[in-house]
């Protein structure tokens, strides 16, 4: 079967960075994509999928191109999506409550790379209205904006920044966010999503919140707990992220109103792409359907044993 070929678009500043920061030039790529369509028709589980360069070249590009290790991100990604259809399936603006949590800040992007070339996202509980909107909500409004991240070549190579606003975290919120939901949650963002993330701040972080940041930690993987600093103000953020990056209520330039923007604009843009996302196929077992009420010993052990002491910067 004749595949497509990858086509580069890219300006020559990403160019550098991809050799940079992931070994990647044109004779790289066309022989990962060549190999990586070639495992992924011989593995046993995965029916369907999709196999354009553009796709593939999200998960080469997250494992600086291991085909194996491309692989398992794959099979992660698709495996997920199976399981938790109520999490994927749909995703667009016309959900009201992914809109309406788009609009009002919830997760917003901001319009031009960090210092470091990296797409930078700010995380604000504030939005998000506890008796109109449930968790399922929270995690599909997630994996929502992440998939339309994921698109962006400069997302692939330069990776993540992350700003989470815990400030107005209330009680009611904290209690919505169940075991089974916070594994749903770190499954997704750490263990499915084809994302490179470079350094996440938790910024303003209320004493009634602390355990469950801890737990959130506890279930991150080593390199990205490295990555994670919980700070008292913007200060660290903005010295991380570059002069004028942040929203102006937090010490920069850009309006809150302009990043839901950008973020609304690329929706429309890719809504189709969007769809596509859920044209797969992919066996799954019996322990892996029943997910949610599973035994997970590394994340319960979280919960029963000591939380990891965190460092304040």
């Amino acid at each position: 079967m004749a595949y497509d070929k990858y086509e580069c678009k890219l300006s020559e500043d990403l160019v550098k960075k991809a050799e940079e920061n992931l070994r990647e030039d044109e004779n790289l790529r066309s022989q990962a994509l060549d190999q990586f369509r070639e495992w992924i028709k011989k593995h046993p589980k995965i029916k369907r999928c999709r196999m354009d360069a553009n796709f593939l070249m999200r998960f080469l590009r997250t494992k600086k191109f291991s085909i194996p290790d491309a692989l398992q991100l794959l099979e992660n990604y698709l495996t997920t999506r199976k399981i938790f259809p109520e999490l994927f399936e749909n995703l667009t603006l016309d959900d009201p409550a992914i809109k309406e949590m788009i609009i009002n800040g919830a997760i917003t992007m901001i319009p031009k790379p960090d210092k470091h070339g990296r797409i930078a996202m700010l995380y604000d509980a504030r939005p998000f209205d506890v008796n109109k909107f449930t968790t399922t909500d929270g995690l599909r409004l997630t994996n929502f904006v992440l998939d339309l991240v994921s698109l962006d070549e400069r997302a692939q190579i330069c990776g993540l920044a992350h700003a989470m606003d815990w400030s107005k975290t209330s009680l009611p919120l904290i209690g919505m966010w169940t075991l089974n939901e916070t594994k749903k949650f770190m499954r997704c963002l750490t263990k499915t999503q084809p994302l490179r993330h470079q350094v996440i701040f938790a910024v303003n972080i209320p004493t009634i919140a602390v355990a469950l940041s801890k737990f959130a930690i506890s279930c991150l993987s080593s390199k990205i707990q490295e990555r994670y600093h919980i700070v008292k103000d913007w200060k660290s953020v903005q010295e991380n992220f570059g002069e004028g990056i942040l929203p102006k209520d937090c010490g920069g330039l850009i309006s809150r109103a302009e990043m839901a923007k950008k973020i609304i604009e690329l929706a429309e843009k890719h809504k189709e792409e969007m769809l596509t996302l859920n044209d797969f196929d992919i066996e799954v077992s019996v322990s892996e359907l029943n997910f949610g009420n599973s035994y997970d010993a590394e994340l319960d052990s979280a919960i029963v044993g000591s939380f990891r002491k965190i460092q304040v910067d």
